[in-house]
């Protein structure tokens, strides 16, 4: 099974919305340009707010990397399909804090 079939299989929609909860507030504090070039990226608001909150501008190269965790695959392959983007959802919450 591939690593994008891994994370589907354990992504849970309800986990996510509460793991995301929590950049709520701190999200509002981010920077509206990063907030729009996230947007334009064609980054979900959802995943776009937390990797902001933890990663800053960062996001933006590591959207286009390929990462092992990912099966050598970039974050921007896996949000070319919901499915795909679920999975990235799902390896978001695993990434160490």
């Amino acid at each position: 099974m591939s690593m994008k079939g891994i994370y589907l299989k354990e992504f849970n929609h309800t986990s996510w919305d509460s793991f995301s909860e929590g950049f709520e507030e701190l999200g509002q504090k981010l920077d509206p340009a990063w907030v729009e070039r996230a947007r334009l990226q064609g980054i979900p608001a959802d995943i776009s707010r937390v990797l902001l909150c933890e990663m800053g501008e960062y996001v933006f190269e590591w959207i286009a990397k390929d990462i092992p965790a990912l099966g050598d695959q970039s974050p921007a392959v896996y949000l070319e399909t919901e499915e795909g983007a679920k999975a990235l959802r799902a390896a978001i919450m695993r990434m160490p804090r």
